[in-house]
This record gives C-alpha cells, structure tokens and sequence, in this order.
C-alpha cells in the first residue's frame, strides 16, 4: 500500500522520518493547509500533557479500556486509502485526545500510587506500649486500665474505664497525673450508655519528663475543676 504525503504528518511531529523523508514532508507541508492545521493542533495538545512525571506501570488494560470508550463509536475502514481527508481528520483528532486522555489518566494514577506510599509510611509507625497498669476501684465497682503509649516521638496516655456510674446533669469524669500529691488534669471524657469510657491525652514535652507516681479517675460535677472536687472512682500507681 503506498503511502501518501499526507500519512506521514504523525512520523513527522515524532522525528521518525529520515532526513530526505523530513524534507519532503516540509517541503509538502508548505502546499497542504489541513496537514500544516493539524501539526498546529498537535503542538497544542503538547503543552497540556505533562512531562515531569516519573515513570510508572499503569494497569495492563488502562490504555484499552480508556481507547476503547473514546473511539467505541468510530467507524475504522479497512481501505485506507478510499478514506476522504474529512473522515482522516475525524479519526485524526479523537485520537489525539484519547493521547491526551492517557496522559492525564497516568498522571491520576501516579497521584493515587504517591498518596498510597505515604499512607503506607504512615501505617509503618507502630504504637509501643511504655508502661500499662490495671485501675484499682476506689468507691465504686468500675474498672480500668492506664497505659503510655509512644507512637513515633508522640507520647500519649490511653485510659479506658467500665462499669461506671450514670452521669447526671454537667457531671464528667476527669483523669488525673499526680505527683507528690499534687494533682494534674490529664483528659475529660463522659460515659456511653452502657457504663464505658475513655480518653486519650498526649503528653507534651513537661509532662513526658515528670516523674508520675499515680494516675487516678474522680467523678466532677463539671468540666471546669482545676483540682479534684469529686470522688476518686479508679486509682494506681504508675
């Protein structure tokens, strides 16, 4: 099948043409107005696709299925050279979208590989459990558990309580840190309806470095206390 000036304008614009093939073409190109439109078309449809990304395996079927959808409806000859210049250059531009399809596509693709990696960077910081006691009940038949949890450099405390009394009116309860029996808030948290509770309060860099000798639960008529006003519920040493 022998080709026309015209079929070469795509090995033109990718430089597959040998040199006196190049020439020829440029020197068609002065006398053809639809081949010197769509190599204007196709240098525009270049600034749009991007170029910095780094290379990546998309899924096998990507560029099917995206070809596929776009041109499902085009009618392909297989006579090519019974195909008018207008039916050329409908088949023409599709094409180069769905280029410019994949090219988007990937880039999409790379994105949500990127924000994969970093979620799985995030999940490789595993919790370490420093220090865990059992919540002794004090005036009531509740239980509980304290534990100091790091989880990279952030410290954390993690209190868990159930049975616990039904909470009325601005009632809370209110986690305590204490050392030397002076006593530092350390989490609010109110009940669910079956009784449990918890809180977590991260440690900042002065309460990491104190020395605590109890953590301890009381029953507060607010959230307000600075210091402990109610009963102590759960208590223990650290």
């Amino acid at each position: 099948m022998t080709k026309q000036p015209c079929d070469y304008l795509l090995d033109y614009y990718n430089g597959h043409l040998s040199e006196l093939e190049k020439a020829q073409f440029e020197k068609h190109l002065e006398s053809c107005a639809e081949c010197r439109e769509e190599l204007l078309e196709l240098e525009q449809l270049a600034e749009f696709m991007p170029f910095a990304s780094d290379v990546i395996e998309p899924p096998n079927d990507l560029e099917d299925r995206v070809l596929g959808n776009i041109l499902r409806n085009e009618n392909m000859q297989s006579n090519v050279e019974t195909i008018t210049r207008k039916k050329k250059r409908s088949w023409f531009l599709p094409t180069a979208a769905a280029l410019l399809a994949l090219s988007l596509i990937g880039n999409a693709y790379l994105f949500t590989q990127l924000e994969k990696q970093g979620e799985m960077v995030e999940q490789a910081v595993i919790d370490q459990v420093i220090q865990y006691v059992d919540l002794a009940p004090v005036s009531s038949d509740a239980r509980g558990t304290a534990s100091i949890v790091k989880q990279g450099e952030q410290m954390s405390m993690v209190v868990q309580a159930s049975q616990l009394k039904e909470l009325s009116n601005e009632e809370v309860y209110q986690v305590w840190l204490i050392k030397d029996d002076k006593p530092e808030r350390a989490g609010t948290f109110v009940t669910s309806q079956d009784g449990k509770g918890s809180v977590v309060f991260k440690l900042n860099e002065e309460f990491s470095k104190q020395d605590w000798d109890t953590v301890a639960i009381t029953l507060e008529p607010d959230a307000n206390s600075e210091l402990p006003r109610g009963e102590i519920v759960l208590a223990s040493e650290i």
